[in-house]
């Protein structure tokens, strides 16, 4: 899993959906777009949507991006912007109720990152398909 920071909390997602970390200093903003978009992105030459996972979660725009996490979504790149990207780690939990309880700043949330995001990139039609 790879580790990733939104506000408080701290997720996992799986390293088979990320294809690479980048700074999110190239993020360019898109004038009245919705909370949940934070920018567009431009990765050697293709143009990605970048959604904001704290947005996602909690319907509220974090303050800051630290990085982009690019995620494969068929043959299509998504990007999520996070607060920051913690680490790599390999979780034996798979399921929220088996993590052994601590504090919640301690816990790694398993996120299936990708079905969070495609929901928000289709179109209407696409979406009553």
């Amino acid at each position: 899993m790879l580790v990733v920071a939104a506000d408080r909390d701290v997720f996992g997602i799986p390293v088979d959906q990320v294809r690479e970390v980048i700074r999110s200093a190239a993020l360019r903003r898109v004038p009245g777009s919705p909370p949940v978009l934070r920018g567009i992105v431009n990765v050697r030459g293709a143009i990605v949507t970048v959604l904001d996972l704290q947005a996602l979660l909690s319907g509220e725009r974090a303050v800051t991006t630290g990085s982009v996490v690019l995620l494969e979504y068929g043959s299509r790149l998504i990007g999520l912007a996070v607060h920051a990207v913690r680490d790599v780690r390999v979780l034996e939990a798979t399921l929220e109720s088996d993590i052994e309880p601590g504090p919640a700043r301690d816990r790694i949330v398993p996120l299936d990152a990708v079905a969070l995001c495609a929901r928000h990139l289709h179109s209407a039609d696409e979406r009553e398909r």
